[in-house]
């Protein structure tokens, strides 16, 4: 039941369906300062796979932890999920990460709406030599870039599992909000599985934009390749209108 009284959420105006990431061929490749992202799929060489399956193996163990596939036990094993992902069902878009020209991850968009403007920043697979690079961080730019600036999505999120602190302090340090948990959400290598859930809505992405931009300028490391501040793209990112615990106690 709603009056006249009633709130609404703003008009957006002359609203359109946002083109699916892979909808141009151009950005099939997205090059970066220094790193390259190329589309990730079963027709993508061997000599690919072998050095994805080869960059995981040091890190296996921690790495997959908290995801839903893996450790590789072979290099088909590595094929198969790119064969599984590129399934119209999995909704997934999947690049390999280059350094070098070496592939050393890879990492992708899934969840995509077109119709609401929405997309998910998920499957981040760093080798154990990207871990904690400058590499790894632009590559979240890269894709926060493609998908508000070119493809003009309102709404990028990133969902990790809620017990896996690392995912959650490199969503904020990326300039993610924490929205809430979903208790329960999946069973994943049969056990239960809640969801935090973070996000970077479109009014806020030029304030991060800006601040990773000033920390992925070359100025920003020394001649040993060491950070000389720190990304707070957390902290740029003062977000304005969200839903607080005062909020819901109205519903209450």
């Amino acid at each position: 039941m709603t009056d006249d009284n009633s709130p609404l959420g703003e008009i957006v105006p002359n609203w359109t369906p946002r083109a699916h990431p892979l909808s141009d061929p151009q950005y099939h490749s997205i090059q970066g300062q220094y790193c390259r992202l190329e589309l990730l799929n079963s027709k993508t060489n061997d000599q690919v796979f072998q050095q994805l399956y080869d960059a995981f193996k040091p890190i296996e163990d921690m790495h997959f932890k908290y995801l839903k596939y893996g450790p590789f036990k072979t290099v088909d094993d590595v094929k198969e999920l790119v064969r599984q992902k590129e399934q119209p069902s999995s909704n997934t878009v999947l690049y390999t990460i280059f350094v070098n020209d070496i592939a050393v991850g890879f990492v992708g968009y899934l969840r995509i709406d077109c119709d609401q403007g929405t997309i998910e920043i998920g499957n981040v697979n760093y080798g154990h030599e990207l871990v904690r690079t400058r590499q790894a961080t632009e590559v979240v730019f890269l894709l926060l870039k493609y998908a508000f600036d070119t493809l003009g999505y309102r709404r990028v999120e990133w969902r990790c599992n809620s017990l896996n602190s690392k995912s959650r302090v490199a969503a904020g340090r990326f300039g993610f909000q924490y929205e809430g948990t979903w208790l329960k959400s999946e069973v994943a290598k049969g056990r239960s599985r809640d969801n935090s859930w973070h996000s970077i809505i479109d009014d806020e992405w030029s304030l991060v934009k800006q601040e990773f931009q000033r920390w992925l300028n070359a100025n920003n490391f020394d001649q040993t390749g060491q950070q000389l501040t720190k990304l707070n793209a957390k902290k740029v990112n003062p977000r304005q209108r969200k839903i607080t615990d005062a909020d819901q106690q109205k519903y209450d």
